[in-house]
């Protein structure tokens, strides 16, 4: 009964949840809601982080400054995981935050918070190899609610 009714919710309703985790095989799929676009790129990044490490784990002693560019908000939101996980896999930062300070339909800036790797003090759950384009959306519903779908390869 419960899984009928949700599947009358409306787009509103699901868009009070910051992001949910999808079924795909072999690797881990998003869907990250917002009221607006920097809460929609702001939640796909929490559920990106979320992925990586219990976020509870990482203390914010560092700050970032992130820039990206695109051509389209797919490319974009693309763009944007993509140079959150560089950053983490190259650096070995883990990120625990991020506040987009500008956004339009094909730049973001913004600065995420984290610190150095620590094994000591981290839980690590996951490593991102890539964020991909399958199934990657970036929409808004006509009543304003923004949501992106993005794939992540693991």
């Amino acid at each position: 009964m419960l899984a009928n009714f949700q599947s009358y919710m409306s787009p509103h309703e699901f868009a009070m949840k910051k992001f949910e985790y999808l079924d795909h095989t072999a690797d881990i799929g998003i869907r990250a809601y917002g009221q607006d676009l920097k809460d929609l790129f702001e939640n796909a990044a929490e559920a990106m982080l979320a992925v990586t490490a219990e976020l509870d784990t990482i203390d914010e002693m560092m700050l970032i400054e992130v820039s990206v560019t695109a051509s389209t908000l797919p490319d974009l939101m693309l763009n944007w995981l993509g140079e959150l996980n560089f950053q983490h896999q190259v650096e070995e930062i883990f990120f625990c935050r991020t506040e987009i300070r500008e956004i339009s339909p094909n730049r973001l800036r913004a600065v995420v918070f984290g610190e150095a790797r620590n094994e000591n003090r981290h839980v690590v759950l996951a490593e991102i190899k890539s964020v991909t384009f399958h199934q990657l959306q970036v929409e808004q519903a006509s009543d304003g609610v923004w949501t992106a779908q993005v794939i992540f390869d693991i």
